[in-house]
């Protein structure tokens, strides 16, 4: 019996309804696959970028008279990248011969205008500039802090017309010759690197588009498969749809990853010329955008800080592409392989700026949303001065080596005039997260006492610091029953003294009984008028410090005897303005029109009587500081914390030592924070 084969129809069937099965398959595949990677390239185009705000230092303003020392100019300039050189200097470089500097600025984008690069020649001689031309300019201001979002992408964007046109052709002419004719992935390249892979037995190149690079960057791909290929492919094809080549190459160089500064990334190529060269993406020289196109390919393999020749020979080999595709001319090419790197050296002069930060955060966040702050790129100008925090930091770290090492401190330096903060440290130690100067309420001691008597000024119609007080012991019976007897710091009573003699001595008792008799409802009110809400407040204790302030807030005190009654609020943020310039907010001063100069001058000849006679006497008679000097110590009870909070013509700085725990120490006033406060004066 012979078997029946198969009918010619039976197999079309067959064969027809495969082809109708794996058609199915592949539609229900390809479809969604599609729909999601165009979804995802939708997301792509339409992304707005989260960019972190700037927070800037105080421009430094050079002109005839600014009193400026050479070791404070040069470090600056070091601080924001300036390259020192032995010859005319270019565009972010300066020259330095004994006491005259030849600086070419970088220029700066500031709330008034632009100011354009150009040479500055001065003259700096006992701490004064004597000579300058131009006779007036300021340097930029250094980048001292950013609000991130939780990625920590440091991002600031660019329209590529604004880019060098060497820049954007070179960048072409490495990554991907073929751009402008492609739709999203070049054939060529793929087959090109096929060829090469396959001769090296290894993959040794790749042929992604920089569409394609566009893609992988944005979807953060970490496995290099098949599937990751035809994601990156389809998606760049999509793109190449919905977007020009110029809207590509502005992405491009806004969103691709160039480095790593600690645990911020590196995004777009405004924060890479920031980062290396510390200069604007406009005035980068051929060499420096040769640099940053090279170091794409890998940016920690060519990290130019930690791999100066691996980079340098990847810089030259982009140089000489760029010379063999004709974008550079040959002495273009030549002159640039003979220069150095050019790296900024502002990485390896990073400062302490931390503790300053705690500040801008608590007085910007109560104007912006903390969404605002990491994603609008908003522009916070302060008035921090990069010399002076340096110093402060500095005098901080050596605590433990001019007192013992349990103890620690804190310093504020703020302008004496105006009230504008300058530097804020918060421990000895660079470990340290706890910012003291903000966050430490201890008691403030005798450093009440100058406003113990302003206020009897205010209230006692026939007082003066000519007038007598009582240095005689009183016991005083408080609310819970308990007797209350002060002391002096020396055991004992000195009778009827002028209350000058008690202020700048620091007479305790005098002091208490002046505070009685003025009473202590009036001195409360009188507290409220400067910001101080006193809690706990029916004790006689108040009269002599006996009320929990940070060195933050004393130093708003105090700011209303070093402005004369101008000023007694400190200010970190001066201005605020969106990143096209716009000003949205700016520092208001609060003027204390209450008080009478008159009497704030009386108590200030006794601040200044305190550096010369009284129990601050070793500002002068052992650190020799000049000029006149004005400040009082204060002690609470078995030393546990020591303050000095002091000001000149120039600088109000207040520092608290103390130990952490509350426990006593061996210092006072005077031997403990004064000595802080002196070596900073001294140094500054």
């Amino acid at each position: 019996m012979t078997k029946k084969k198969p009918s010619n129809f039976s197999i079309k069937s067959l064969l027809f309804r495969l082809s109708l099965y794996f058609f199915g398959l592949l539609v229900g595949l390809v479809t969604p696959w599609y729909f999601y990677i165009n979804y995802v390239t939708e997301t792509i185009v339409n992304e707005q970028w989260e960019i972190p705000s700037v927070v800037y230092a105080r421009p430094l303003e050079l002109y005839k008279g600014k009193r400026l020392s050479q070791q404070a100019l040069q470090f600056e300039l070091d601080l924001l990248g300036y390259q020192q050189v032995n010859k005319t200097p270019q565009l972010g470089q300066y020259q330095r011969y004994q006491n005259s500097f030849d600086i070419y600025s970088k220029g700066f984008d500031f709330i008034e205008g632009e100011s354009k690069p150009k040479r500055i020649k001065l003259t700096i001689v006992d701490d004064g500039i004597v000579n300058i031309s131009p006779e007036i300019y300021r340097l930029e201001p250094k980048v001292i802090g950013h609000f991130f979002s939780k990625g920590l992408e440091s991002r600031q964007p660019i329209k590529i017309t604004a880019l060098p046109d060497i820049l954007v052709k070179g960048l072409q002419a490495v990554e991907d010759r073929s751009f402008k004719n492609h739709h999203g992935i070049s054939w060529f390249g793929i087959g090109r690197a096929a060829l090469k892979n396959l001769l090296a037995g290894e993959v040794v190149q790749g042929g992604s588009t920089l569409t394609q690079q566009l893609v992988k960057n944005k979807l953060q791909y970490n496995q290099n498969s098949l599937l990751r290929k035809l994601h990156e492919a389809m998606a760049a094809m999509l793109i190449e749809q919905k977007l020009t080549k110029k809207d590509i190459l502005e992405m491009y160089f806004n969103e691709i990853y160039w480095g790593q500064d600690g645990p911020v990334a590196i995004h777009g190529v405004v924060e890479a010329a920031t980062y290396y060269f510390a200069k604007p993406v406009s005035r980068l020289n051929i060499a420096e955008q040769a640099l940053l196109i090279g170091i794409i390919k890998g940016p920690s393999w060519y990290n130019p800080f930690k791999q100066a020749k691996r980079a340098l020979e990847r810089r030259n080999l982009v140089l000489k592409m760029w010379f063999e595709t004709g974008i550079i001319n040959k002495n273009q090419w030549q002159s640039a392989t003979q220069m150095s790197l050019g790296l900024s050296k502002q990485w390896r002069l990073k400062t302490d700026f931390d503790d300053y930060m705690d500040v801008v955060k608590r007085q910007v966040k109560t104007q912006f949303s903390q969404r605002d702050l990491n994603q609008k790129g908003l522009k916070i100008f302060t008035y921090l001065d990069p010399y002076i925090q340096f110093k402060t930091t500095q005098t901080a770290r050596k605590t433990s080596e001019w007192l013992s090492s349990d103890v620690e401190s804190a310093i504020v330096v703020s302008g004496a005039q105006n009230g504008e903060l300058m530097a804020v440290s918060g421990s000895k130690s660079s470990r340290s997260h706890y910012n003291r100067a903000l966050l430490a309420k201890r008691q403030i001691g005798s450093l009440i006492k100058p406003l113990v008597y302003l206020s009897a000024l205010e209230v006692l119609p026939e007082f003066s610091l000519s007038a007598t007080v009582s240095d005689r012991p009183l016991s005083l019976k408080t609310e819970d029953g308990t007797l209350w007897q002060p002391k002096n710091w020396d055991n004992k009573s000195l009778g009827d003294i002028t209350a000058m003699y008690a202020l700048v001595h620091s007479r305790n008792q005098a002091t208490v009984n002046l505070g009685l008799e003025m009473g202590l409802k009036p001195f409360i009110q009188f507290l409220s008028q400067l910001g101080l809400n006193i809690k706990r407040s029916n004790h006689p204790s108040l009269f002599l410090g006996a009320v929990e302030l940070t060195p933050f807030e004393v130093q708003h005190l105090f700011g209303l005897f070093a402005s004369r009654g101008q000023n007694h609020q400190i200010h970190a943020v001066n201005y605020i303005t969106q990143s096209g310039g716009k000003l949205l907010s700016q520092s208001k001063r609060n003027k204390v029109q209450s008080f009478s100069v008159e009497h704030i001058d009386s108590i200030n000849q006794a601040l200044h009587l305190i550096t010369t006679e009284g129990t601050a006497k070793k500002i002068t008679q052992r650190y020799h500081l000049k000029g006149p000097m004005f400040g009082k110590t204060g002690t609470t009870n078995e030393g546990k914390d020591s303050w000095y909070s002091g000001f000149n013509q120039e600088l109000l700085a207040t520092v608290w030592v103390g130990r952490d725990d509350n426990q006593k120490t061996s210092y006072t006033g005077s031997s403990g924070a004064l000595v802080i406060w002196s070596h900073l004066l001294m140094n500054l």
